[in-house]
């Protein structure tokens, strides 16, 4: 009878490791590089990126994600302003020396993000993967999900993108004559340490 319940154990050990083999090794379809590039990046998957890590297991491009350049750059932005607005939501703590210097780590992480933008590689103005009306509805989108009392406060903002620009909708487009075909897949080179990105559309300085 042990004889028997031993040989029960592991064969039922070695199923549960097989499981777990499976399980543990999860591969890469495009549906998932879609979804992973849309939330980590906030655009479709590149070419180059379906080449690099379709197939590969989910820990390693998860990995390579968070440790990419364009990860980097983007996150160091979004969690500047993402300090400022906890800042913010404590009403008395923050005198006005205060909030200047949140507001001037959002200007440093701004720069440091242009920067890097301006050493990726050449590419066609037409093959960007987030074009500029694709930029501008995403803008319009968030401006109309606004509170009445939100976008009374974006009139004076640390963009103050209303007064000055007008309403995402009213933003002129440049360079029209890409808006008039459709605009094919970008595919960049880049080093596989990494994972590819395609140029980003600089945002706007802010002005404080």
């Amino acid at each position: 009878m042990s004889v028997g319940m031993l040989v029960g154990f592991f064969i039922t050990k070695s199923s549960s490791d097989k499981a777990l083999a499976v399980s543990g090794s999860s591969m890469v379809d495009r549906d998932t590089l879609e979804q992973l590039f849309q939330a980590a990046f906030g655009r479709p998957v590149d070419e180059d990126g379906v080449k690099f890590h379709l197939g590969r297991d989910l820990k390693q491009v998860l990995h390579d994600i968070n440790n990419s350049e364009e990860r980097r750059y983007y996150s160091a932005l979004f969690k500047s302003v993402k300090a400022y607005e906890e800042a913010v939501r404590a009403p008395g703590d923050l005198s006005a020396e205060d909030k200047q210097k949140y507001l001037d780590n959002i200007d440093s992480a701004l720069a440091t993000l242009l920067a890097w933008v301006e050493t990726l590689p050449q590419q066609s103005i037409c093959r960007g993967i987030v074009g500029i009306v694709e930029a501008r509805q995403a803008i319009q989108d968030a401006y109309d999900k606004m509170s009445p009392t939100a976008k009374a406060a974006a009139e004076k903002g640390i963009f103050k993108a209303l007064k000055n620009l007008g309403r995402p909708k009213d933003l002129p487009l440049p360079l029209s004559r890409c808006l008039t075909k459709p605009t094919p897949t970008v595919s960049v080179s880049v080093s596989p340490s990494v994972s590819p990105s395609s140029t980003p559309t600089a945002s706007p300085s802010p002005s404080n």
